[in-house]
């Protein structure tokens, strides 16, 4: 036990120590928000969702949005009670959430410490656990300390280093049954609560030099590592089946998605981008030209070729509900480079959103027969998760492979395929989006009420040793997208800066001159 105490304090103290480090430069600062965002998406991804998934199923991933979605409530709560500054309220709920979180590594900790081999069979979890604390520690207290100044950045810090021994001290009073029975419950709250937190400032402190994108790049990489040490050789069954699925979609997805990139490039050719039906048929549009291909190697012609109705039929409703000019962007054939590039980075980050997702519904246990007798049930849930989570037409295809994975009917897996766009496209207004949804479902049922077929084509372009070479060359577009633009501003393309992270900007970097 002194020895799990030893290692969860001094990594704590180790995170908060280096937020202190002089900040005359803001690069420093960047690198060190890089480490910590990659590290903890890595955490989330390889290890607390794929062991909730396969512990409680799909539960797990309304745990999750209800984590994701916890300082939401805080933001709601902070413009009342704050005098505005929800920035402030939003960070205290992230605190709280890692205070949780740092409870359940704390037991963790202490679990593996008491096994007879834990100082040696265990030791890659418990670096990993320790490992993954400093980044996290390391911008919390920043943010505190910019934000309220130095004795708060140490006093939350120790708050930190108490949740964690307070989380051994349970384990050593717990029985393993019932710490085995809420561990899933935890790990799937605190990853919606600890991707809230780290990806609260991506777009801050920023390398802009060639060089320095390919130290950020070098920085993100050891961010992935470090949370991954306890994975390589994990017997864990959810975190296997991850890596399984993961790698089984990519090589069938592959060859299609360079292949709609490529496409997607041409379509930047467009003079005049200012009306919806053109920027629906842009790069990570609804209808843009990679979204159209892996629809219908996805689908196949049936059911891509609805989705791809009833969202031809959104965009021509929205270009009539369209009052006001949409905002000018004029390009008058761009160089080749330029429009790769820009092709890459819209679409790049959801499709690799989309792969992971994808790839972790898949590895849920999950009853077929009860998900497909429960018809109605399933289609309203998906529905407001599609309201929930609007995304990029890609990501949201290749998400519907992992819900007909796991038993979800055609109709099911269509309709988050087309609504989830559909939401992004129509925006907030309620009004709308109840009557998209109504109309999606509504096909959705008559789909699976007629049979329709929404699967797979048979012999996929990326089956096969050329699927695993295909795979190989998409993950170095990728990593080339990520050095052009930084680790971070690649995500913000997903997770866009909040309307309260300009008010943050201020309280750490002072008034805009």
């Amino acid at each position: 036990m002194l020895f799990a105490v030893l290692v969860a304090v001094s990594s704590v103290l180790l995170g908060a120590a280096v937020s202190f480090v002089p900040n005359r430069s803001r690069t420093v600062l960047g690198y060190m928000r890089t480490f910590a965002t990659l590290a903890a998406l890595a955490v989330v991804v390889t290890h607390l969702l794929p062991e909730a998934l396969r512990q409680l199923g799909l539960p797990a991933l309304l745990l999750f949005l209800g984590g994701w979605f916890a300082p939401a409530a805080a933001h709601f709560v902070g413009q009342r009670s704050t005098r505005g500054r929800v920035a402030h309220a939003v960070l205290e709920a992230g605190y709280w959430g890692l205070v949780v979180h740092h409870v359940a590594d704390g037991i963790g900790l202490g679990t593996y410490t008491r096994l007879p081999t834990a100082q040696g069979t265990h030791l890659d979890v418990i670096v990993a656990l320790a490992a993954h604390t400093v980044p996290l520690i390391a911008v919390v207290s920043l943010a505190y300390r910019t934000t309220y100044g130095a004795r708060s950045a140490v006093l939350r810090s120790l708050g930190l280093a108490l949740a964690s021994v307070v989380g051994i001290a349970f384990s050593s009073l717990i029985s393993a049954q019932t710490i085995e029975r809420f561990a899933p419950i935890i790990a799937a709250v605190a990853a919606g609560l600890l991707l809230h937190v780290v990806t609260h400032d991506l777009t801050a402190d920023q390398a802009f030099t060639p060089f320095a994108r390919l130290l950020d790049l070098g920085v993100a990489a050891l961010g992935v590592s470090v949370s991954l040490l306890g994975v390589w050789h994990s017997t864990e069954p959810g975190i296997r089946a991850f890596a399984r699925r993961l790698a089984e979609l990519s090589e069938r997805t592959s060859l299609v998605i360079l292949v709609g990139l490529l496409a997607a490039a041409f379509s930047l050719r467009l003079p005049d981008r200012r009306s919806v039906l053109a920027r629906a048929t842009l790069p990570a549009g609804a209808l843009g030209p990679e979204s159209v291909l892996l629809t219908l190697a996805l689908l196949g012609f049936t059911g891509g070729g609805l989705r791809l109705l009833l969202t031809g039929a959104a965009v021509a409703a929205r270009g009539l509900m369209q009052h006001a000019p949409m905002p000018e962007e004029l390009i008058t054939d761009p160089p080749w480079r330029a429009r790769a590039l820009e092709a890459l980075e819209r679409s790049g980050p959801w499709l690799v959103l989309g792969l992971l997702f994808g790839a972790l519904l898949s590895t849920a246990p999950v009853n077929a027969a009860a998900l497909r007798s429960a018809n109605l049930s399933s289609l309203l849930a998906i529905a407001l998760v599609a309201n929930l989570t609007p995304m990029a037409a890609p990501a949201a295809v290749l998400i519907a492979t992992g819900l007909s994975a796991i038993g979800f009917s055609s109709g099911a897996s269509l309709l988050f395929a087309t609504l989830a766009p559909i939401c992004a496209l129509l925006g907030p207004a309620l009004w709308v989006r109840l009557l998209a949804s109504g109309v999606c479902m509504a096909a959705a049922a008559a789909s699976d009420g007629l049979g329709l077929s929404a699967s797979a084509l048979d012999g996929s372009l990326s089956a096969g040793g050329f699927g695993a070479r295909a795979a190989v060359a998409l993950a170095l577009l990728f990593l080339f997208g990520i050095w052009q633009r930084g680790a971070r501003l690649w995500l913000s393309t997903i997770v866009p800066p909040a309307p309260h992270e300009h008010e943050h900007a201020h309280d750490v970097h002072g008034p805009h001159s």
